[in-house]
């Protein structure tokens, strides 16, 4: 994604070194980031929806490509939400506690499928079904947060 900022195009992932410089105010900053963040989700969510698919029609060599993406999307999906949504925002406890908790599952999950030679398509299943309720959970903690950003800034 390109944004003009002070008179150049800048790419999203150079928008924190823009705002620190003064380049582009705190509104616009936020906007950015949660766009970002959404989109990185929505991408997870479609390589989420295309593994499965594979996986249910027996598509081995297709399933092993998806699986590597799907882990790839999970840890950028990841990595958005903390370096974009939770470090400008004040999590309660309950709300930290269940980041981190899936946080850990979904790197558990990272770890043991992002690299697989074999494709084991019954235990992939069972753990990426595991996964996505788990990350239904985190969705539904992360819109809560955002929802409670926006009021508070508005």
């Amino acid at each position: 994604m390109q944004q003009a900022i002070a008179g150049h195009h800048t790419t999203t992932s150079e928008l924190p070194a823009a705002a620190a410089a003064g380049h582009v105010n705190a509104v616009d900053y936020v906007a950015s980031s949660d766009k970002a963040f959404a989109d990185s989700r929505q991408r997870l969510i479609a390589y989420l929806v295309k593994l499965n698919q594979a996986l249910d029609q027996d598509l081995t060599d297709l399933s092993q490509a998806l699986l590597q993406r799907f882990c790839e999307s999970l840890v950028d999906y990841l990595s958005a939400g903390h370096f974009t949504l939770f470090q400008r925002v004040v999590l309660a406890a309950d709300e930290y506690a269940a980041i981190e908790s899936t946080t850990a599952l979904a790197m558990t999950f990272n770890d043991r499928y992002g690299d697989l030679i074999e494709i084991e398509t019954l235990q992939i299943k069972a753990a990426l079904e595991n996964l996505a309720q788990v990350l239904g959970t985190r969705f539904e903690i992360e819109d809560d947060i955002i929802l409670a950003d926006r009021a508070r800034r508005h």
